[in-house]
């Protein structure tokens, strides 16, 4: 496929991701609110509805591979990519993304928002943690399988 960067395409095809992604777990919120006021049967609608954007997502995605990460441009497809776009990720959320949320609602005088910022934040880095730890075993398992040949 020709190179989308910096095309319209490119952008459009970023947004469809992005939206449909947020529109899954939006649904799959909405389901879990039905299933607590005991509406089943809408609750199964949000979750199928969620599938189905999941899957809208993936096919933006497919086209967006060849481009990287629509979050950081990271190189993904094979697994050690989508590992380092992950780690780049995350890393951006617990050391910049959330702790200048947490500042912005103590500022405006929203303390408990805050407190969910930091708290994902911290989250964030256990994650990053997670992620370093995983692509450390992978290289060293490479490494190995490479000193055998």
């Amino acid at each position: 496929m020709a190179n989308l960067e910096g095309l319209d395409t490119h952008k459009h095809l970023k947004d469809a991701f992005a939206e449909e992604a947020v529109t899954a777990y939006r649904y799959l919120y909405f389901a879990k609110i039905a299933d607590i006021e005991g509406q089943p049967d809408v609750a199964q609608l949000f979750r199928d509805l969620a599938e189905g954007g999941i899957c809208n997502a993936h096919g933006s995605l497919d086209y967006l591979r060849t481009e990287g990460d629509p979050l950081t441009g990271a190189p993904i497809g094979e697994t050690d990519r989508n590992l380092h776009a992950a780690l780049l990720a995350e890393t951006g959320e617990f050391s910049d993304l959330y702790p200048s949320m947490a500042v912005v609602a103590h500022a405006e005088g929203f303390p408990d928002v805050a407190s969910w910022f930091e708290t994902l934040a911290k989250l964030k880095r256990a994650h990053v943690q997670q992620l370093r730890e995983v692509i450390a075993r992978l290289e060293s398992s490479q490494a190995s399988n490479e000193g055998v040949e």
